[in-house]
């Protein structure tokens, strides 16, 4: 079966998505992937969307998935198709660009973008990719790196490097450097590029070369901010600039002066520039909210798209030439094509970060809660194609879920900015507005760091920015005991904080963990107030209560170590070695006889995913391994009956894997 894309084909995948491109061992994967990136197919037939799992394709008319490449590694954050149609681009988080026929589905070059390692700040990761509308270049930038380079797509043969050592970045700072848009004019002669001032708190300049000689030929200097997007007009007389402060600017390529500027926007808003074939110019308006989005004749001033998420964020936005507009909210699809004056509108699976994951008591479903959503998402495991069941639970960032033995689902949320922990209890849709607890600290100069939930003692617990640990009693609201986690600088919060609180089962006691290697981990008991001096261990990254309470496993950086609560002794300790050093998540079986732990992605490393491992607690032996996710793997939990296992990582999805021969063998 195959489809058209402008002059070729992409041969369609076959059977359900929710089985394309599964790691072995899997026998599920719910979710579809963070977006990152989208991009239009020239004859406006497809969408190809950038994801951490690899490249979907997608009918435009329908919505429909239809094709998953790149899911080796994953990690894409950058998608460009030619402008004849015939290849696309990907860029990953490693710097890898890979060039694919789309008529055959397969990789033609592999492209490893140079890295200047002046400091620490500087990454490989490929943010904007863009081709030349001859097809002969294709030219990236990368993060926090002032370079642009340019190959030839097929041969995968440098062609020019663009530099101007004058404006180098002297003081990287990433929230202002993280995207370098390109545009090429339309006889692909010239090549405009942002790059920084020269020091951080200054706008951005343009640069603009000569693909041919690779000598600048412009700096456009006059932009009011940081650059969002640049676009040449289809005659090639005018670039147009759309700032990240609600400002578009139109420069005249001949003389090189600037010809208007349009600043009728919202000056919180970034504006992303883009040229219809026929020469009218659009700007795409995303608010600071990032629940609007407003495309706009430039011109003439008018709307002419609006959309409006009324509870969630928008997480990526595309207005194509051919004048689709896609817009990639937090539960659905909208897309406008060309006359049509109502978008279509579908439900997707491309779910934010699932940071805490839970089962259902009866196992038949799984839960995770997501922190950009500020919500928890119910998956049904007999259908992971369909649609998750959403829960708004709170405005804050949502830190962990459960689900009790009467269903109900239990959330911990708090601002990290703010001095409040909210914690929700909800059965479903009539718990809809059920209003959260809320609890104060008491010193109004502290803030939240950490915080925790134990349902069946009723308590919560929250860190604060000092080191003091406070535990409220959920149904009378008295504090039940004030704990101090002596830091080594208290009160800075550069130096160290209380990043992690952990409850065992019965809620008797409680973990707290710092942020800094250099600091000690605290075990607490619930009953007496006091800390259990014995067990202190230093480096700890995340902690596991085994389901009797009695066992503590530590993840440290290259092991694992359990600890005897009993005793306060280290009875075991696992290897947990490159390539995947740092232990993110662990969780013991519903029986404590085992012991799962998946990893961080670790930079440099060869593998392109980040291993789950499978322990026997009695003997320490590793009894299995699972390869699927391409980074970090946030939390892990079993079913109620040990015969499953969730996996919610960075990526953006869920992955089950059946370790029932595993433990039965």
């Amino acid at each position: 079966m195959s489809e058209k894309i402008g002059t070729t084909h992409i041969v369609t995948d076959n059977g359900y998505p929710f089985n394309w491109g599964l790691p072995k061992g899997a026998i599920s994967r719910f979710g579809q992937g963070s977006v990152m990136a989208m991009a239009v197919s020239p004859d406006g037939t497809y969408l190809a969307v950038a994801t951490k799992i690899g490249l979907w394709w997608y009918e435009l008319a329908t919505l429909q998935p239809i094709a998953l490449w790149g899911t080796e590694r994953g990690m894409l954050c950058a998608i460009a198709i030619s402008p004849d149609g015939r290849l696309a681009a990907t860029g990953n988080w490693d710097g890898v660009i890979k060039v694919w026929d789309i008529q055959r589905s397969t990789c033609i070059t592999k492209i490893v973008r140079p890295v200047k390692k002046k400091n620490k700040n500087t990454s490989s990761i490929i943010r904007f990719l863009a081709f030349s509308p001859d097809n002969q270049h294709l030219a990236a930038t990368g993060n926090r790196d002032e370079r642009v380079y340019a190959w030839d797509p097929r041969t995968g043969t440098l062609l020019t490097t663009f530099h101007d050592p004058q404006r180098e970045t002297r003081n990287p700072n990433p929230a202002r450097s993280r995207i370098r848009p390109i545009a090429f004019s339309p006889d692909s002669r010239l090549l405009a590029c942002t790059a920084s001032a020269g020091t951080t708190p200054d706008p951005d300049v343009v640069l603009v070369w000569d693909v041919v000689s690779g000598e600048r030929i412009a700096c456009l200097t006059d932009q009011p901010s940081y650059v969002r997007s640049l676009c040449f007009s289809p005659c090639g007389q005018t670039l147009a600039i759309g700032g990240s402060k609600g400002t578009v600017h139109v420069w005249n390529v001949k003389t090189w002066e600037q010809q208007h500027v349009y600043q009728n926007y919202d000056s919180t808003s970034r504006m992303r520039v883009c040229y219809s074939q026929d020469g009218v110019l659009y700007a795409t308006e995303n608010t600071q909210k990032r629940n609007t989005v407003v495309v706009w004749d430039v011109e003439q001033h008018q709307k002419r798209h609006m959309f409006v998420e009324k509870e969630w964020e928008i997480e990526k936005v595309l207005f194509s030439s051919s004048l689709h507009f896609v817009v990639a909210g937090e539960k659905e699809w909208a897309v406008w094509s060309p006359g049509d004056s109502n978008p279509c509108k579908v439900p997707h699976l491309h779910v934010s970060t699932p940071n805490s994951v839970a089962f259902s008591q009866d196992g038949k479903k799984v839960a995770a809660g997501a922190g950009w959503y500020r919500g928890v998402l119910f998956w049904d495991i007999a259908t992971p194609m369909q649609p998750p069941t959403f829960f708004k639970m709170s405005s804050d960032d949502l830190q962990a879920v459960s689900v009790s033995a009467s269903e109900k689902i239990h959330s911990t949320a708090f601002v990290f900015d703010e001095n409040t922990v909210r914690i929700t209890v909800k059965m479903g849709e009539a718990d809809e507005n059920t209003p959260p607890l809320t609890f104060t600290l008491p010193d109004p100069e502290a803030v939240v760091t950490a915080a925790a939930h134990a349902p069946l003692r009723h308590l919560i617990a929250c860190a604060d920015s000092k080191g003091h640990l406070y535990v409220w009693n959920m149904r009378s609201g008295n504090m039940h005991a004030v704990l101090t986690h002596t830091l080594p600088v208290e009160g800075n919060w550069d130096d160290d904080k209380i990043s992690r609180l952990l409850f065992n089962q019965d809620g008797k006691y409680l973990v707290s963990v710092p942020s800094s290697s250099s600091s000690m981990a605290n075990l607490w008991d619930m009953d007496t107030g006091k800390e259990i001096l014995g067990f202190r261990e230093k480096g700890v990254y995340t902690v596991a209560f085994s389901p009797c309470g009695h066992q503590i496993a530590c993840g440290i950086l290259n092991q694992i170590r359990l600890w005897d609560v009993h005793t306060c002794q280290t009875f075991l300790t696992l290897p947990h070695t490159y390539p995947s050093c740092y232990p993110r998540a662990l969780r013991f079986s519903p029986c404590g006889k085992y012991l799962a732990s998946g990893a961080w992605w670790h930079r440099g490393v060869e593998t392109e995913k980040v291993p789950i491992r499978l322990w026997e607690v009695a003997t320490g032996e590793n009894i299995a391994t699972f390869w699927g996710h391409p980074t970090d793997v946030q939390d892990l939990v079993f079913s109620p009956d040990g015969m499953l296992l969730a996996s919610g990582s960075f990526d953006g999805t869920i992955l089950l894997w059946d370790v029932k021969s595993v433990i039965s063998s």
